[in-house]
């Protein structure tokens, strides 16, 4: 990476403004995997010195600031209280210590990065990402979302819900990347599932979902859920694994996840 000009933002407005002078001008939040493209910047844009630091616990809902460190989110007591621990849990996964003391919440979700464990986390709650100039959608639509989002993200809101949450992460070793991330919530009486690292970032398994809804929870559902889970999403091959290995792991862990939360 080539960097001509480091920037400290004064305020919103100002990172704004400076962000649209060119299309080569880039917020930076921890930098880590920016770092490892070849792009060339004329300006990297730092939000660091504008408050987006806290973790804010409100009567419905946690606040989160883009640049709180994923070290942080992971030993927030508030964050550790949400979703039977869940949360904090897939944060914990990634990478090492030192990584997750750098890394930041809103440049994990903000780069929409396949292997996100991260993402995994955080798709099965109601979660709200929040922008400058002021917008706001859900981090599911933000997955969706076609191209490069034009605002700064500021923020994200995630709803307490009186939810229990299961995650797995399957890796070769310890600070490996994901060969495929699992997550699972039940909250508000209704079952969400999601995998992510197929190797294509975390998505909701919309009709296994639905079939869940519509169906008694007994072992056959749950057995026939987690194969309309797999024939729902894409699975790939990767150098490390193959496609049909990642669904029957997605398989075997969907299973269990299910049987966990209920």
């Amino acid at each position: 990476m080539r960097v001509k000009n480091y920037y400290y933002a004064s305020s919103l407005e100002d990172a704004f403004s400076r962000l649209h002078e060119s299309n080569k001008n880039a917020i930076i939040a921890g930098g880590l995997w920016m770092k490892k493209t070849a792009q060339e910047y004329d300006t990297l844009i730092d939000l660091s010195k504008l408050g987006l630091d806290k973790i804010e616990d409100k009567k419905d809902e946690v606040v989160v600031g883009a640049m709180v460190t994923l070290r942080e989110f992971e030993h927030s007591p508030v964050i550790q209280s949400l979703n039977s621990g869940m949360t904090a849990f897939a944060v914990r996964e990634v990478m090492g210590l030192q990584f997750r003391n750098m890394a930041t919440i809103g440049g994990s979700i903000f780069g929409r990065y396949p292997f996100s464990d991260v993402i995994a986390g955080l798709i099965v709650l109601d979660v709200a990402l929040h922008f400058y100039p002021e917008a706001k959608m859900s981090l599911v639509d933000y997955l969706s979302y076609k191209g490069k989002y034009d605002g700064i993200l500021t923020h994200i809101s995630i709803k307490k819900d009186n939810a229990k949450g299961y995650f797995k992460k399957v890796k070769a070793t310890a600070l490996d990347f994901p060969l495929l991330n699992i997550s699972i919530s039940k909250r508000n009486n209704k079952l969400y599932i999601a995998l992510g690292s197929r190797p294509m970032t975390a998505a909701l398994c919309l009709k296994a979902m639905d079939y869940l809804d519509k169906n008694p929870v007994d072992d056959e559902a749950i057995n026939k859920a987690s194969e309309i889970a797999c024939e729902e999403l894409m699975f790939s091959d990767s150098t490390n694994i193959s496609k049909e290995y990642r669904i029957d792991l997605a398989k075997v862990y969907i299973r269990r996840g299910l049987k966990e939360v209920l």
